[in-house]
């Protein structure tokens, strides 16, 4: 009878122990997935933004300097066009990647993930019953169905640093 309790203790310690290591690595997968997404988007939009502006510069160019643009005409409708082209491009990268709105998802699958963290540290510290422990890896199960899919690079970097 003794050697049943014990191998039972035993096993909800291993599963406890697994969950927790599952939430915890979740859980930095997604800040580290959050803040490369988000440094991503505000990149590309400080591009766009002094790209647009060198853009709007060089196009009023002939109107605020005319002299000084019929000397360097080719050059400034060359940067002009080589510029414009960039911003345009980035500009629709940024809109079809949404990386804000991955960063959003990212930031709040890490937040679900550490409300769970918390929750397993009340069943942990208080309960230590089956039952709390098999609703925390329910709520696990549809958490990782839900969030977004990290990519491989940023979770095996996120691993790496939550292991230091």
């Amino acid at each position: 009878m003794d050697s049943v309790t014990t191998g039972t203790e035993a096993d909800f310690a291993r599963i406890l122990r697994e969950t927790q290591t599952r939430i915890s690595h979740a859980q930095h997968a997604h800040w580290e997935a959050t803040q490369v997404f988000e440094s991503l988007s505000r990149t590309l939009m400080l591009f766009n933004l002094m790209g647009g502006f060198v853009v709007s510069l060089l196009a009023a160019l002939p109107i605020v300097v005319p002299g000084g643009y019929e000397a360097n005409k080719d050059t400034v409708s060359l940067l002009l066009f080589i510029l414009g082209g960039l911003v345009s491009v980035t500009s629709i990268l940024q809109a079809s990647l949404r990386w804000s709105e991955r960063s959003q998802q990212h930031l709040n699958a890490a937040n679900a993930y550490t409300s769970l963290r918390r929750q397993l540290e009340i069943v942990t510290l208080k309960s230590r019953t089956e039952a709390g422990l098999s609703e925390l890896i329910a709520k696990l199960a549809d958490l990782s169905e839900t969030a977004p899919a990290v990519p491989q690079n940023i979770w095996d970097r996120a691993i790496k640093k939550a292991a230091h």
